[in-house]
């Protein structure tokens, strides 16, 4: 698959303050910027048959590339544990502001999953996982995410079509809703706000064991 040209997006110059909602904002502007040196990228590697940490990797460049190009006011790290805020976890990527002489203060956590999961024993791990390790799962634990109002979701399609995940992550969540009313409800499945021929985007909210509803951006990306 080639990309396709590059989307008609406005650059957001953030300036990051107190303001969340701007600094979530120029984050997300910044993944969507990614797309189409993603897929560019991907396309001109030697091999397709990468796995989750190799298609992270390439995105976490092409976004490492653009934050520096763009002057924003803020890093991306990847796989590095969020040391102000104690989650337990290590996220696969994760935004954090310019403080000089201060640990990586995080502001925004995603975990990346391929679409399917390498075998059929984790095909739901977008959703849940074992020992607790599923994508949504480890932020409604706390694992990822500790102490933040919104966070991400990366899904590398691989196969089927963007309303096919759609519908399958969400048929996961209600049958656990039913299974386990008090940790999923029905009102955490994915809603989708934008849809190309490259990416998607979906939005959805997870209830969390010990503090308030946080938000999702859901991201996929298609690498057929």
């Amino acid at each position: 698959m080639i990309a396709e040209e590059h989307q008609n997006i406005d650059v957001i110059k953030p300036v990051l303050s107190q303001n969340e909602g701007k600094a979530i904002s120029c984050i997300i502007n910044c993944m969507r910027l990614a797309i189409t040196p993603f897929l560019q990228a991907y396309n001109l590697s030697e091999s397709h048959s990468l796995n989750e940490d190799d298609l992270t990797q390439i995105f976490y460049t092409q976004v490492q590339t653009l934050l520096r190009d763009l002057n924003y006011p803020f890093h991306i790290g990847n796989q590095e544990r969020d040391l102000t805020k104690q989650s337990k976890g290590i996220p696969d990527l994760f935004f954090y502001a310019h403080k000089l002489g201060k640990p990586p203060f995080s502001i925004f956590s995603i975990e990346c999953k391929r679409l399917p999961a390498p075998n059929k024993r984790r095909e739901r791990e977008y959703v849940v996982g074992n020992k607790n390790n599923g994508g949504i799962e480890r932020f409604k634990m706390e694992k990822h995410g500790k102490g933040l109002n919104e966070c991400g979701m990366i899904g590398f399609v691989q196969k089927e079509t963007f309303l096919f995940w759609q519908q399958s992550v969400n048929a996961w969540i209600s049958a656990l809703s039913t299974r386990m009313p008090d940790f999923w409800q029905t009102d955490e499945i994915l809603a989708v706000i934008e849809s190309k021929k490259d990416f998607a985007f979906l939005q959805s909210i997870a209830h969390r064991i010990s503090s308030k509803d946080i938000r999702f951006h859901h991201l996929w990306i298609n690498t057929q």
